[in-house]
């Protein structure tokens, strides 16, 4: 069986789902499914941007 290839996201992605958790319309739940990317991973976003933003 091969090897699942990781998977890249671009800045501009990991910005866009990041500012629509800011604006929490959805929940996180909701979010990471529509996007397909797990809690985590949005959790880890989101403390790389508050790491970055002044």
């Amino acid at each position: 069986m091969p090897k699942r290839k990781r998977r890249k996201f671009t800045p501009e992605f990991k910005a866009e789902v990041v500012l629509e958790a800011l604006r929490s319309e959805t929940s996180q739940a909701e979010l990471c499914r529509r996007h397909n990317i797990s809690e985590d991973q949005l959790s880890k976003m989101n403390t790389t941007h508050a790491q970055i933003s002044p």
